[in-house]
């Protein structure tokens, strides 16, 4: 048995040998990939967050924390948020140039948006950019609640329900 394991051990060495020598950029780039596969960690990462109630058709703010959590720096960063029906965008662009984000940093993004029908939404923002010249990207969410706006009574409502309250009763 270890007979066989020597001859298999040289037949392989060989044939690695024989082409590495007559077809260099093979074992180059494939070598070369293979480990910067197993080695790239996507270091992106988006943080959403927003009010988790809010009254219809009032303004409120979205916030994404945009974090790379690498040590290189990313470039050609952007942002954007991707709003279901029932919410709209009050500055029409939902997409954010970052440009660079420096190594172990965050940029901080708003967006406003205006809830126009009553419901829970969840609102994405995706962000992108270039690592060393390889595209990556990540995403991010957050859950909010479109309720009927609560009315405030003021002291002639007050007295109004309170004389209504009387007229039934006496």
């Amino acid at each position: 048995m270890p007979d066989y394991f020597k001859k298999i051990s040289t037949l392989f060495l060989a044939t690695s040998f024989l082409i590495a020598v007559f077809f260099p950029n093979f074992v180059q780039a494939s070598l070369l990939d293979t480990i910067r596969a197993l080695v790239t960690i996507n270091p992106l990462f988006v943080n959403v967050s927003a009010p988790t109630e809010v009254e219809i058709n009032k303004v409120f703010k979205i916030e994404a924390k945009i974090i790379n959590k690498g040590g290189e720096k990313i470039e050609n960063a952007e942002a954007e948020i991707l709003l279901p029906p029932g919410l709209v965008l009050i500055h029409k662009d939902p997409v954010k140039e970052i440009e660079v984000i420096p190594g172990k940093r965050e940029k901080k993004i708003f967006w406003s948006v205006q809830g126009k029908t009553i419901g829970n939404y969840v609102i994405l923002v995706t962000a992108s950019g270039e690592l060393k010249g390889q595209i990556i990207s990540a995403e991010g969410n957050t859950l909010v609640e479109v309720k009927e706006s609560v009315r405030k009574t003021g002291l002639r409502d007050w007295l109004q329900n309170l004389l209504g309250f009387f007229q039934e009763r006496f």
